[in-house]
């Protein structure tokens, strides 16, 4: 019988392995039930039917998860199979295709629309390509018209309408843009926008990935996408359809798993190098130096860490921290509340050590959901200290849409007044909280206090915009009697 001496460097060596392996594995088991428990009170919150996540970091998956009902009607559990339309995060695909043309030489950014499209009106001529995925082009916009239309009619139309502004001066999100960006792809490679992108983003794939912007198309395992009646307190159906022109901005369904193998792709420089893929981040010159875009992609910094992407619909959202190597990305079918950016946000302070802190969005929703607006004020202002670099945007956004909702839906002024009251005393130099104070006091033939914060909001709004100080300028001499 031979006997073996293990050192006891060895043994030193393998008892450190074991006990790395088994804190990774406990860590990413705490990890999961900490997002599992953060999602499912989320959509118990925000009343959302069904949901999937995933938190990439490195090119390793640390969290993948299905929730709730993807079909209502028919009880049908999210799965990895479920297909969820992204709406507008479709928009991040088209301009990934426009720069898998620019890196094969056969666009350019400065490239005028009109040297591959010959219908142009004349006032749309000085367009750039750049101008289309920047949103800056100042076009009409196509959703005005029904999607019945011709092209030659839409075309037609739009010739008549006029410009909104400079093409390059300024931000506004218009659809015409990557319905045109969507032509001049199909002018150039031969083929329709649907097959370029299947072809060069999603290897021909038939499962798991599907173009489609016609909500009542029967598609197998695609979640319905519902909205919220709050008249009669139930979800009904979409039945919004966008057409063949609606696929570029809006037409993506896909599954979480295809979405995460298109996110390893992007990382592993596989669609496009990575010269190219920091061009497409780049932010865009606009003439008004104040609009901040990239191409086709936003920036959304979370306590001073950029984080590119692009949201759709109010229910699904991209999202990539570059420096940190961490991608997020959110599907979901439905909600009462919005609350895709406030989820994003969330997950990125759970899984990111430089955002880490003990008071998450979420929970301020929470306490204000149940009137609790004390607690709420003081949890607001613990994640302001917590995160001293951030705007808080959308969760400022989206209690405004919460008082909205019980001002113009439920028709209770009175819970409307208190969320609007907590929205300007937490942010009293955000205009709009402000503004949407005053309209509730108006409401409430409270002219004094009415006319007070109009006053208040116009001098916060200097650059005016929406162009609503007139709007309020307006309302004031009404409640004076002038």
């Amino acid at each position: 019988m031979r006997t073996f001496k293990i050192s006891t460097t060895l043994l030193l060596f393998l008892f450190t392995i074991s006990c790395t392996n088994h804190t990774k594995e406990t860590s990413s088991a705490e990890l999961k039930n900490e997002i599992d428990r953060y999602l499912t009170k989320t959509m118990e919150i925000h009343n959302i039917p069904g949901l999937a996540l995933a938190v990439v970091e490195s090119d390793k998956v640390v969290y993948e998860g299905y929730f709730g009902i993807a079909t209502l009607e028919s009880n049908v559990q999210v799965d990895k199979n479920t297909l969820f339309r992204v709406f507008s995060t479709t928009k991040l695909i088209t301009s990934t295709g426009i720069f898998q043309l620019i890196q094969d030489g056969k666009l350019s950014l400065e490239d005028k629309v009109s040297k591959y499209l010959d219908d142009l009106p004349l006032q749309w001529q000085e367009i750039k390509i750049g101008n289309l995925l920047s949103h800056s082009s100042g076009l009409p916009d196509i959703i005005k018209y029904n999607s019945s239309l011709t092209d030659k009619e839409l075309m037609d139309k739009l010739s008549k309408d006029k410009m909104e502004f400079v093409a390059g001066n300024q931000f506004r999100y218009n659809q015409t843009n990557y319905w045109l960006l969507a032509r001049i792809i199909e002018k150039v490679t031969g083929v329709s926008f649907d097959e370029y992108i299947l072809q060069n983003q999603f290897k021909n794939s038939k499962n798991g990935v599907r173009f489609s912007s016609n909500a009542q198309e029967e598609i197998a395992n695609r979640a319905t996408r519902y909205s919220y009646n709050n008249a009669m307190k139930l979800f009904e159906k979409d039945t919004n359809n966008n057409g063949k022109r609606g696929h570029s901005g809006n037409g993506l369904n896909i599954t979480l798993d295809k979405f995460i193998e298109w996110n390893r792709q992007l990382d592993n420089n596989i669609l496009l190098d990575q010269q190219t893929k920091f061009k497409m981040w780049t932010p865009f010159t606009f003439t008004n130096q104040k609009d901040s875009f990239l191409y086709g992609w936003g920036n959304y910094p979370v306590n001073k860490l950029p984080s590119f992407g692009f949201s759709g619909g109010n229910l699904a959202a991209f999202r990539k921290f570059v420096d940190q190597k961490t991608t997020i990305i959110l599907l979901s079918n439905g909600y009462e509340i919005p609350a895709y950016d406030i989820i994003v946000n969330d997950i990125a302070r759970i899984v990111i050590p430089d955002l880490k802190g003990s008071t998450l969005e979420e929970e301020v929703m929470d306490l204000i959901l149940k009137s609790r607006f004390d607690k709420a004020a003081l949890s607001f202002k613990n994640l302001k200290k917590e995160n001293p670099n951030s705007d808080f945007e959308n969760l400022k956004w989206n209690v405004n849409s919460l008082g909205n909702s019980h001002l113009y839906s439920e028709h209770n002024t009175d819970k409307a007044l208190e969320v609007f009251k907590f929205n300007a005393e937490s942010n009293p130099d955000w205009w709009i909280s402000l503004a949407s104070l005053a309209e509730i006091y108006e409401v409430k033939k409270d002219s004094a206090n009415a006319i007070e914060n109009y006053q208040k909001a116009i001098l916060l709004n200097g650059t005016n915009e929406m162009n609503y100080n007139e709007h309020m300028k307006s309302r004031i001499k009404t409640l004076q009697g002038n």
